[in-house]
């Protein structure tokens, strides 16, 4: 009998030791679902409203995208990540969708102001944020698909 009792607790302390790793995989994992469910409802309704729209260049189009995007920032910015990696992607997520909101308010309000320039520069600024939240996004799968494996 003592045999198969000291035979058995190294086998759940294995087991106990494999369910708290499969845990925090969990928890990761979890946390990734998090991001990429906001991010990707946000380019979603994104999309729909300017598809929906008969004139995609109206200006109550333009608010309610830079709403949208917004709305992604603070609800991104709000989750409470543990994970290092996951909370860096988190910040530049933020950032990124902030510049997309930001530059979508300054793009709105230099065509109201017939502002060339400064309608260029906004442009410029969400294309700059294009090209961030493409590597940002193949950061984040990697990272993510890596943990769940």
């Amino acid at each position: 009998m003592f045999v198969h009792s000291s035979v058995k607790k190294p086998w759940y302390l294995f087991c106990y030791i494999s369910l708290g790793l499969v845990g925090c995989n969990n928890a990761k994992y979890t946390e990734c679902q998090q991001i990429i469910e906001i991010a990707n409802q946000a380019n979603h309704q994104t999309q729909e409203i300017i598809t929906q729209s008969s004139q995609p260049i109206e200006p109550k189009i333009w608010l309610e995208a830079a709403s949208i995007m917004n709305q992604a920032a603070e609800q991104i910015n709000a989750l409470p990540l543990d994970d290092p990696q996951l909370v860096n992607y988190q910040n530049n997520l933020v950032k990124i969708f902030r510049i997309y909101s930001q530059s979508t308010d300054d793009a709105l309000e230099a065509r109201e102001n017939r502002n060339l320039k400064a309608l260029e520069a906004a442009v410029a600024e969400a294309k700059k944020a294009g090209l961030l939240k493409e590597e940002l996004v193949t950061g984040i799968n990697s990272y993510c698909i890596g943990e769940a494996n």
